[in-house]
């Protein structure tokens, strides 16, 4: 599978670098192009990236070489993230029922054939409801789920499809606890929760962080701001920061509390959402909250697919959509 992807941007300081660099550039530009008409100058019209080069500014990668990458996959009105590294991968969500088998096509082009982890979220169809498909066709290590009441457990064939897929798969079953910590090599996750148990299958969302190097991803499921304030008030608050945030429940009014943001601090936000979905995801009441925090937003159902790549220390941004 061959998908063309475009370069975004990269993290603030980048930017800072490229604005306080542009006047140089524009100078340059003008220099080259009024250049390129006298006789020995190697270039006959000037290119960006010749620009770029002639004032030693590096523009954003692609990212293509980097050990580490997140892949927010755009499944429409729903979730699937696909962690990929040199050291193992991980699987968050797998989208609505039909979704299945974009992922694994996806994901079978990265030429992966077994994940370490996979996340079930919580056991809503937009976010289980492919699961069962992925679980199927690749060998999978270890299943990340809530553990459930017995009055909240969900009685829906997509929860019982998936069920069966976990346990034909042989994998290890985990209960999420907050706390609890995963390597694979320099990758690093870290639940912080669900933390109790609520009614709500919202929010008995896994969240989990991952870092690598110096740079944090916070996955959020679809909590809500009870969860929010939960964590923020809680002994792994000082584990909120994070460079990239996926926006709890597709940017809806109910997450992405201000003072959940605050903690965060994130200079980049995803949202997974579908375009025109019934819901009307994002909500503004979000949406102005993430603006307000000054982090870059960017969403599946304008961008398609977002892949957030690291070296360890920066982040390069491609987005399958202009």
């Amino acid at each position: 599978m061959k998908t063309m992807f475009n370069m975004r941007r990269g993290k603030r300081t980048l930017r800072r670098k490229i604005a306080s660099s542009l006047s140089a550039l524009f100078m340059t530009a003008a220099i080259l192009i009024t250049l390129s008409g006298q006789e020995g100058f190697p270039l006959d019209i000037p290119t960006w990236s010749d620009v770029f080069t002639y004032v030693r500014l590096k523009p954003v990668s692609n990212g293509d070489d980097n050990p580490f990458a997140v892949h927010f996959i755009d499944v429409g009105q729903g979730d699937s993230v696909f962690i990929n590294s040199v050291y193992g991968c991980i699987l968050i969500d797998g989208g609505e029922d039909g979704c299945g088998e974009k992922i694994i096509s996806y994901i079978g082009a990265l030429g992966v054939r077994s994940i370490d982890y996979v996340i079930a979220t919580h056991p809503h169809s937009d976010h289980i409801g492919g699961l069962d498909e992925i679980i199927d066709a690749f060998e999978i290590k270890n299943v990340i789920m809530p553990r459930l009441s017995e009055i909240n457990t969900p009685t829906t064939r997509r929860y019982e499809d998936f069920l069966k897929a976990v346990g034909k798969s042989g994998a290890k079953v985990i209960a999420a606890k907050q706390g609890a910590g995963y390597e694979l090599g320099k990758v690093y996750m870290l639940i912080l929760s669900p933390v109790s148990q609520s009614k709500d299958l919202n929010d008995m969302s896994v969240v989990a962080r991952v870092s690598y190097g110096k740079t944090f991803f916070l996955f959020t499921g679809d909590a809500g701001s009870t969860v929010e304030k939960e964590i923020a008030r809680g002994e792994y608050a000082d584990f909120l920061r994070a460079d990239v945030l996926k926006a709890g429940h597709h940017g809806s009014k109910t997450s992405s509390s201000a003072s959940f943001l605050n903690k965060v601090r994130p200079d980049s936000i995803i949202i997974s959402c579908g375009e025109g979905n019934s819901y009307g995801h994002p909500h503004n009441e979000a949406l102005q909250r993430m603006e307000k925090s000054g982090a870059d937003i960017l969403r599946t159902d304008k961008s398609g697919t977002i892949i957030v790549s690291s070296d360890g220390e920066s982040l390069n941004f491609k987005t399958e959509k202009e």
